[in-house]
């Protein structure tokens, strides 16, 4: 390696040209695929609730929250102002200008309704998130040990790894490449809201144990299990008065066996919780059919789609204080019976069954969005040129593909960096060339 490259290493002047290239183009996908494709030019309150776009909140004008706006109103209205980027939300409408903001109006919007009452808000807007309340980024080094930070589907708050409710002798479903093996997760105060999925054990994913765990853990977590045992046998006889005959034989068994583990587990399984009765358990307008294909909910004989919750369907636990983790495409499995579309309606889920409500549909829109885009630019710009500009400049795209490819090449062979230094000598050169053809 030269000295003059060594000292561009030194100075961070130095990267490869694809590197270079590979970093701007990620970036610019990644705010791509944030704001939707939306090029912040037009507030997006005319188009009503929008199934989902990127909110934004501003902690200057609205520091208590309950209040978000547009991508173009977060440029236009409020430059210069602590403005929080909560990411996307759906069924949301610009909030910019209204009763919220007191005397602050909208620059690109006159005329909003006083206020969005369809809208719903959380503590994001106030700029902090899960359930440690903690601002993002936080710049407390030690936030690093809490793990990434996950969207619940449903509530769309983010949430700390550390903090979704999962024991020490387990983690995240992820592959051997760290990658997530779920698509969406509920977090442990939204599973409730859910609990039918317990009815849908194959879009479940579970937790993996955690073979790093020391076993001195999981042998205080076993004391903490009979411990809380013994609570629930205390518990049973002061309720009945006196103890019940199956903790009488359940005492006798964990003498006989010489610990508390086995007795717990027996105890445990009977005391399952039972399934809350409601219309989410063996709902449905007419008899079931045995088994059908869930992606494809069956129908009966009048038309009407057969519940899927059916009784004796398997199911899975969904354990409390857990969040819970689903597979890819998991929402095409849930039942659209009349009797689950009205269950959903009244928990406020509804928004489960609608495609556009996902955020991979959200990205792909960004993606083709992004593609259309860079098609029209340049077979628009070329369009307001003349027929002598056009020539003129196309030939010196030819010639600059040609100069940039002979200028590269030597690069590509040996490895060697592209430095700014480089750089500006191919255009020196290249300024050159074009002088003496003039």
């Amino acid at each position: 390696m030269e000295n003059g490259d060594a000292d561009s290493i030194e100075d961070g002047n130095v990267a490869t040209l694809s590197e270079y290239i590979d970093d701007i183009e990620a970036q610019e996908l990644e705010a791509d695929l944030v704001l939707g494709g939306d090029e912040g030019k037009e507030c997006t309150y005319r188009q009503g609730y929008m199934k989902r776009q990127a909110v934004f909140a501003c902690l200057t004008c609205k520091p208590d929250g309950g209040a978000g706006f547009c991508t173009a109103c977060s440029l236009a209205c409020h430059d210069g102002h602590e403005v929080v980027e909560l990411w996307t939300r759906r069924h949301f409408r610009c909030d910019c200008g209204n009763s919220k903001y007191g005397e602050g109006i909208c620059k690109l919007q006159a005329n909003k309704d006083i206020e969005n009452c369809e809208n719903s808000y959380n503590q994001n807007y106030t700029g902090v998130y899960c359930t440690c309340h903690r601002v993002y980024p936080d710049p407390d080094p030690g936030s690093e040990a809490l793990g990434e930070m996950l969207q619940c589907c449903i509530c769309e708050d983010w949430f700390h790894e550390r903090h979704l409710g999962l024991p020490p002798t387990l983690q995240f479903p992820r592959d051997d490449e760290g990658e997530p093996t779920f698509e969406e997760i509920i977090c442990q105060a939204c599973v409730p809201r859910c609990s039918f999925l317990s009815k849908y054990p194959e879009v479940l994913i579970q937790p993996i144990a955690d073979e790093h765990v020391e076993c001195v853990e999981v042998k205080e977590i076993k004391a903490g299990a009979e411990e809380r045992i013994t609570d629930v046998h205390e518990s049973e006889r002061h309720v009945n008065g006196s103890c019940s005959q199956n903790i009488k034989s359940e005492i006798a068994c964990e003498s006989s066996n010489g610990g508390a583990v086995h007795a717990c587990k027996a105890d445990l399984e009977r005391r399952e919780p039972v399934p809350e009765s409601s219309n989410e358990g063996n709902a449905g307008d007419g008899p079931c059919k045995p088994d059908h294909d869930m992606s494809e909910p069956a129908s009966d004989a009048n038309g009407d789609h057969c519940c899927a919750l059916k009784e004796g369907a398997s199911s899975a636990a969904l354990e409390p204080g857990r969040p819970v983790f689903l597979s890819k495409s998991w929402r095409s499995q849930l039942c659209r019976c009349s009797s689950c579309l009205l269950m959903y309606t009244e928990r406020r889920i509804n928004f489960l069954l609608d495609p556009e409500d996902t955020l991979q549909e959200y990205e792909a829109c960004a993606k083709r969005k992004r593609e259309e885009s860079r098609d029209s630019v340049g077979s628009d710009f070329l369009k307001n040129l003349g027929h002598v500009q056009r020539i003129e400049l196309l030939h010196g795209l030819n010639d600059m593909t040609a100069e940039l490819k002979s200028f590269l090449t030597p690069f590509g062979e040996t490895g060697k960096t592209v430095t700014s230094a480089d750089i500006q000598d191919f255009f020196e050169s290249l300024n050159s060339k074009r002088r003496r053809r003039n």
